[in-house]
Order: structure tokens, then C-alpha cells, then sequence
């Protein structure tokens, strides 16, 4: 007798009703992440934590696969500026190439306005206050909901890699007066320009890349950056003598989610999104503080002095104006609404 073959949609549905009935589990939903920093950076620190934890907690259900720069399995997709671009993109295919992303809050806050309130100078008078702060449900709950329903992105956790102190190739800086006229290199950060000026040095806001060779040329005297970027950099070939412990901004990331591929999850899933992300980002605060300390060392074993500021609230009230210069932009076009996230957020810390 001639036995018909069965049309492949019955094999399907046949297939996926032995599934059910067998108690095996559906395919494991990838989450895909990405950050173009290499691998002893706290980027992709943060995200290989966060993926073993997302794994454990969702139970097999969410394996996250971790994109970075010099990862030949997976290198990284993009730069931190597209990445921002592509979670918060409406477009299928942008939702398929990246799921999560870890970057600068400096890079995040250039589209998600409101974010841009952490980068006020002097916001943070120590470490403590930013994990306070990071982990209040303001941040993680209230702000949080507002970024993901008008900007498309949500916050899993916040990272933490310490103040950015000055470096300078001419002499110990310990108070306001020793800044005046050195010319210092910052980044092209409305912010950070507007601050330095306002405590007196020579900014030169020029690309990284120009760095080294503006240093040797004597085209700049110094610079400021986090204490891995000043050891990394092995600052002190190219004469920078001294580091000032003057920290006036300090660096934070968020590991940022999109809000479409979140929503797309089951409750239980977001959970364990949120829950990895935020024990990620505990992780993450612990390693680098054992890091910072160790990096100092290193400094001073190369023959760098490092100072303290001996009139720091000077240095706060001198950089306080530019607080105001940015309350429009941190509420969208709206001053006031900029100035009440700020004063919440000082709430936090309190």
C-alpha cells in the first residue's frame, strides 16, 4: 500500500506537541552582547559576569553570548556611540544584532539626555555615594522606567571605574592656584570643557589619538583620565610626573538593554535580566576598587607623585555654575525638570 508523506507543518506540529508532552525544553533564546573594549577591561568583566549569572537565574532559558575587541569568536559589532543607536532602534534587525551593550555614560547620555546628570562635576563625593545611588530604586526603578517608555533603552545595572584625576609634566597641583594656565587635555565633552575652564587651566579639547605626540611636543602639559587609563598609558614615558588626586567627575557606565528585546521576555526572564545585571554590577564595583589600589602602586613604583587637594571645597564651588548650564539638556529642554532629576538624585545620596 502506498503511504502518503505527511506535509512538513504536521511534522512540525506533531514534533512540538511530543515537546510538550515529554517535558523538553524549547531552544535556549540567545542574548546578544557587545562592547568595543578588550578583555581586561571592566566592560567585558561586567558582561562575563552578567552572562553566567543570566544563565543560572532564568534557569538555561537566556544564554548570553559576549562580543568584545580582540574576542576572535566573537568580536566586537560596534562602537559605543552605534551601539546606543541600535538598542534604542525600532528595527528588527537592529534588535536581532544586539540585545545588551556596556558603555561610558558620557556616550549614553549623547542620545539618553537625562542621563547626562551623572557627568555634573563633583556630583559624587566618594564611591560609596555612587553605589548608594546606583543602588536605589530612583535609578533602577523610577528613572529607569521613564528612559526605557520615551528613550527605548533600560538600565540592567550600573558600573563603576573611578574618578578621573589630572595628570601634568610641570608641577605637584594640590590647589586652585597651581591649575591656573596649564594647558590640559580633555576630551570634546561640553561638560568636562566647561569645568576645567571654569578652575582655570588652558583646555585643549584634541582626539586621544593626538595624545602621546602633544605630550612629547610639549603641546599640552597633561591630561586627565582614570587611574587604568594613566597606568595603561604608561603616562610617565611621555613626562607626566604628577598626578592630583582632583576627581572631579567620575566614570560610570550602564549595562544597557533594549527596551524591545526586554519586553519581548517573559516576566520571570526580566527578572533574571535584572537580577544578573545588578549583581553583575556588584561584582564589577568590588574588582575595581582592588584594581585602583593596585594601579597607584604601579604609578608611584614609576617614580609619579601623587597628590591630594588641600582646598577641594574651593575646587567644588568654583565648578558648581556649570550644574546650571546643563539643567535644559539633562530634562530634555526643560530646565526645571533637569534640576528635580539632579536634586532626587542628591536625595539618593544623602
Amino acid at each position: 500500500m502506498h503511504v502518503r508523506s505527511i506535509p512538513s507543518v504536521a511534522i512540525m506540529l506533531f514534533i512540538t506537541m511530543m515537546m510538550f508532552a515529554t517535558g523538553v525544553k524549547a531552544a535556549p533564546i540567545k542574548v546578544i552582547c557587545s562592547t568595543d573594549n578588550p578583555e581586561n577591561s571592566l566592560h567585558v568583566f561586567a558582561l562575563k559576569k552578567f552572562a553566567g549569572l543570566l544563565h543560572d537565574y532564568s534557569g538555561g532559558e537566556l544564554q548570553a553570548e559576549v562580543h568584545y575587541r580582540g574576542n576572535k569568536q566573537y568580536p566586537a559589532l560596534r562602537g559605543e556611540e552605534v551601539n546606543v543607536n541600535m538598542l534604542m532602534s525600532t528595527s528588527s534587525r537592529a534588535r536581532k544584532e544586539l540585545h545588551v551593550s556596556v558603555m561610558a555614560v558620557g556616550n549614553a547620555a549623547q542620545k539618553v539626555e537625562p542621563l547626562g546628570f551623572l557627568m555634573l562635576p563633583y556630583l559624587f563625593n566618594d564611591m560609596e555615594s555612587a553605589k548608594q545611588l546606583f543602588g536605589s530604586d530612583f535609578m533602577m526603578r523610577e528613572l529607569n522606567d521613564k528612559i526605557a517608555s520615551r528613550y527605548r533603552v533600560r538600565a540592567l545595572g550600573w558600573l563603576i571605574g573611578g574618578f578621573r584625576h589630572m595628570t601634568n609634566s610641570v608641577r605637584p597641583v594640590t590647589t586652585l592656584a597651581d591649575i591656573e594656565g596649564l594647558k590640559i587635555r580633555l576630551p570634546t565633552s561640553r561638560i568636562m570643557v566647561s569645568t576645567y575652564k571654569a578652575l582655570g587651566a588652558d583646555v585643549k579639547p584634541i582626539s586621544w589619538s593626538q595624545v602621546p605626540d602633544a605630550l612629547k611636543g610639549g603641546v599640552i602639559d597633561g591630561q586627565e583620565n582614570p587611574y587604568n587609563v594613566i597606568v595603561y598609558s604608561r603616562f610617565w614615558e611621555l613626562g607626566q610626573k604628577y598626578v592630583t588626586n582632583n576627581g572631579p567627575f567620575l566614570w560610570t557606565g550602564p549595562i544597557l538593554v533594549s527596551e524591545a528585546f526586554y519586553t519581548s521576555l517573559t516576566e520571570s526572564q526580566q527578572a533574571a535580566m535584572m537580577k544578573a545585571g545588578a549583581e553583575a554590577a556588584r561584582l564589577e564595583w568590588d574588582w575595581i576598587a582592588q584594581q585602583n589600589q593596585d594601579l597607584q602602586q604601579k604609578l608611584l613604583d614609576h617614580g609619579v607623585q601623587i597628590d591630594d587637594l588641600e582646598d577641594k571645597p574651593e575646587w567644588v564651588s568654583r565648578s558648581r555654575p556649570v550644574w546650571e548650564q546643563q539643567y535644559e539638556l539633562i530634562g530634555a529642554g526643560d530646565a526645571a525638570a533637569g534640576k528635580a532629576l539632579v536634586d532626587m538624585a542628591l536625595e539618593q545620596m544623602r
